[in-house]
């Protein structure tokens, strides 16, 4: 099972903790606040910017982070997003035929938006079959080849992994940037909200 981290940019929240000494509280709460609100935000985006590379669905993005996300705390400010999931197959993309046909037929995907549907080039050649699923639920067709020259076995395609997706130098990049983003834009909120609440409490 392929897995990547995303993390984020703490240097912020160690010049922070230096120029306010004797605010470690303040800083801690606000730092907690800020990484909550970057995680849910990213996990957000994430689903945006793959989904606009990858003929994918938001959901299945999302899903991949299923306990994969480890928040904050007070004692401990560490956070991380983890992104796990298989190879996937044909039938989570786009793709042609979309049932069995009795027509001579070539296989064709849409994996990437930008490079539309393409031919699926295999050896043997692929064909759409029905899965067995007895569930409206469950994937009712998906593209299989043979793994000889026998009518079987035969054994499902798989492509790319949502994990590899968010891999992807393009798509890490545009993530990684907008997680860094909120998180300065978050803290410098939290921080704020944090001192006036002090001044408050002075008064």
């Amino acid at each position: 099972m392929a897995k990547q981290d995303i993390f984020i940019d703490t240097k912020q929240i160690e010049r922070l903790a230096i120029e306010l000494k004797g605010f470690e509280a303040e800083v801690a709460a606000a730092t907690v606040s800020a990484l909550n609100r970057t995680i849910d935000y990213t996990v957000t985006q994430v689903g945006r910017i793959v989904t606009k590379e990858y003929a994918v669905k938001t959901s299945e993005v999302k899903a991949s982070f299923k306990g994969g996300i480890k928040r904050p705390s007070a004692k401990s400010l560490e956070a991380s997003i983890v992104s796990t999931g298989y190879l996937l197959s044909l039938a989570h993309f786009p793709h042609s035929p979309s049932a069995p046909s009795k027509r001579k037929y070539k296989v064709k995907a849409t994996i990437k938006r930008a490079g539309g549907r393409k031919v699926i080039n295999t050896d043997p050649k692929p064909f759409v079959a029905g899965t067995g699923a007895s569930s409206a639920d469950k994937v009712q067709f998906n593209v299989f080849k043979r793994i000889g020259k026998t009518r079987l076995p035969i054994t499902v395609l798989r492509t790319l992994s949502i994990p590899q997706m968010i891999t992807n130098e393009q798509v890490a990049e545009t993530i990684q940037k907008a997680a860094n983003e909120k998180m300065a834009e978050r803290l410098e909120h939290e921080i704020t909200r944090q001192i006036l609440n002090i001044g408050k409490a002075i008064k």
